[in-house]
């Protein structure tokens, strides 16, 4: 990167622009490092273990024992506890709705799997409960804090409609007086056709119309969703995918950075996300006291954990219902903002602005939506996101021009007055303030802004900013194919060939592509026909770095940029191609025709040497 180190006097003030102008679209690339997430331990209050089972059979999925839990077992009491109604094996059950195939078990009535029917992974329909480590904790209760082992115990299962699933089981607690108190816990999972969100709702009660035995340290239980949200995944690359956490508090969203990969607030939000590049699970608590615990962790360099808590205070009542609204689905503008109003959903809910759990929001988020607009209006008229992308290119370059041309017609100007600028230079390279001051006079007098030639340059970091969080982050393009068989996924990078990556010094090199190679003849094709008019050596030799220089390094910084965002640069690079054709040839018109209005240079008439004097 020396080339941004130099400092050499009599370096323009176009060079320094062009510089500085690549450092900010470089700037643009740096993507926020993956976020992570908590692991719950260690049970407070614990029921009666479930009756040993048989060996299980071929067919039937049995979990170890939960963890005995030493306040409240009954080896520690003495005494055995009073027979409560339990299954004695484990079950799973299926709840299916047109989006949702929701597979749950019986043993502390936990989500296990949760496809999401219309998207698809690479190993078949997309399951939002990553488990790689055998270890579910989809919606899991621990009593006590989040360091509380999850209650793992059998517990009964009824449907009371297709859409919804109760779990319920009696536990014992040691109450104020020491004595065990019996309590009923009950999860109601409810589910509607057509949405991504669901409902869950946590029941405790007494039936003596004591307290609930739930006073843990100051804690009564603990929810918690981990250790990851799918889709699955061997590693994750800039582009690929990510996890982080996304808040919504007090009207603002905000990234929670878990200081150590754990973090515990206390302070109430609107909602808390695991968000990945496509796909979230949001969780809407009610108004409750909670206190939101966040882990992260990475593994191999990605993230192994990324899983969050809610605990609830101790409980000083004979009854508590807490409920959770879970959105668990795609980062689509479409069926987020379902939940901005009460008559557009089945759960009846109003300004959750889930959007803000999408990614961008930054100062160019107005440019990118009017060019998400303008991408899918044309994907309703072509079906291609591939042709969409270069029709939306077609479109700017043409809202453009009259831009692209008032640079390029002061491109050509500056080209007229190389001659006298080449004679100040000479005439004043011991006085460099003299010749700023002279210079200035010129432009003045020409009436010329030397930087009107650099306004096309200015708004393409803007666009090219704001196209590439578009093909970067915008849902409908994940999987969206151009050229089968090369370019099948515009929001991924395209391969020809792949291989074990090798690192080559500062770069990382795993396939052959040939999108970064067409971009690096556009654009180097797109500095011959654009090049800026130079005097002297060194601004010549400034200039060929520029031109060669720069999208050989920009070569190397896209290679492994999403596929969507090349088509359209090298799109672009072509239409600007014909575009400063045409303008060339205006240049030459008007040359011409100012030529030949210009009156004729008079004529010389030199005296006859045979000509004598009288």
């Amino acid at each position: 990167m020396s080339i941004f180190n130099q400092n050499e006097k009599g370096m323009d003030w176009r060079t320094l622009l062009a510089v500085a102008l690549s450092v900010l679209v470089m700037s643009g690339y740096a993507f926020l490092q993956t976020l992570k997430a908590p692991k719950i331990v260690e049970p407070t209050a614990v029921a009666e273990p479930a009756p040993v089972a048989e060996p299980p059979k071929a067919a039937e999925l049995v979990a170890a024992p939960a963890p005995a839990a030493p306040a409240v077992s009954a080896a520690a009491d003495g005494a055995a506890l009073p027979a409560v109604e339990a299954p004695s094996v484990e079950s799973r059950t299926v709840l299916k709705t047109d989006v949702f195939e929701a597979t749950f078990t019986n043993r502390g009535g936990e989500l296990v799997s949760l496809k999401l029917l219309q998207h698809a992974d690479r190993d078949g329909v997309m399951d939002l409960v990553l488990d790689p480590d055998a270890d579910v904790e989809g919606f899991s209760i621990a009593f006590g804090g989040p360091d509380a082992l999850p209650s793992r115990e059998l517990m009964n299962v009824s449907r009371p409609d297709s859409n919804s699933i109760v779990f319920s089981r009696t536990y014992f607690g040691r109450g104020a007086d020491g004595a065990l108190k019996p309590f009923t816990l009950s999860k109601r999972y409810q589910f509607a056709p057509g949405e991504y969100m669901f409902r869950l709702e946590i029941s405790l009660a007494t039936e003596t119309g004591d307290y609930l035995p739930l006073d843990l340290e100051g804690k009564g239980y603990t929810l918690s969703f981990g250790p990851q949200i799918g889709p699955r995944y061997e590693h994750l690359s800039k582009t690929a995918d990510f996890r982080k956490f996304v808040v919504f508090q007090e009207g603002k969203r905000k990234l929670i950075r878990p200081k150590g990969g754990l973090e515990t607030k206390s302070e109430r939000v609107a909602w808390s996300a695991i968000s990945g590049k496509y796909f979230t699970l949001i969780a809407i608590p009610d108004a409750g006291n909670w206190e939101t615990t966040y882990e992260s962790t990475v593994v191999d360099g990605k993230p192994g954990v990324t899983a969050f808590a809610f605990t609830r205070p101790a409980i000083k009542s004979s009854r508590q219902t807490d409920t959770f609204l879970f959105y668990a689905g795609p980062k689509s503008s479409r069926e987020l903002a379902r939940y901005d109003g009460a008559d557009r959903n089945s759960f009846k809910r109003s300004d959750d602005n889930l959007e803000e759990v999408l990614e961008g929001g930054n100062v160019l988020g107005w440019l990118e939506a009017l060019l998400k607009i303008g991408l899918n209006f044309f994907y309703g008229l072509v079906k291609n996101y591939g042709v969409a992308i270069i029709l939306l290119t077609v479109l700017v370059k043409l809202i453009m021009f009259p831009l692209t041309k008032k640079g390029s017609m002061a491109t050509a100007r500056m080209a007229e007055f190389q001659p006298r600028i080449k004679e100040l230079q000479e005439k004043y390279k011991s006085n460099p303030q003299k010749l700023n001051q002279e210079m200035a006079a010129l432009y003045q007098k020409e009436g010329y802004n030397p930087l009107s030639g650099c306004l096309p340059m200015l708004i393409q970091i803007p666009l090219f900013i704001a196209m590439y969080a578009l093909f970067n982050n915008h849902f409908d393009l994940r999987g969206a194919s151009f050229i089968p068989g090369w370019i099948s996924d515009l929001s991924q990078p395209e391969a020809i060939v792949e291989f074990p990556p090798v690192s080559l010094l500062i770069f990382k090199f795993g396939a052959i592509r040939a999108l970064p190679i067409i971009y690096l003849a556009s654009q180097l094709l797109y500095g011959k026909f654009t090049q800026q008019p130079t005097s002297g050596a060194q601004s010549a030799g400034q200039m060929k770095m520029m031109m060669y220089g720069m999208p050989i390094m920009f070569f190397f910084i896209l290679y492994d940029v999403p596929s969507g965002l090349l088509v359209y640069w090298i799109v672009s690079n072509v239409l600007t191609i014909f575009q400063q054709i045409a303008i060339n040839r205006i240049i030459h018109a008007k040359r011409a025709e100012a030529a030949a209005a210009a009156p004729p240079a008079p004529k010389l008439i030199v005296p006859n040497k045979g000509t004598r004097k009288k």
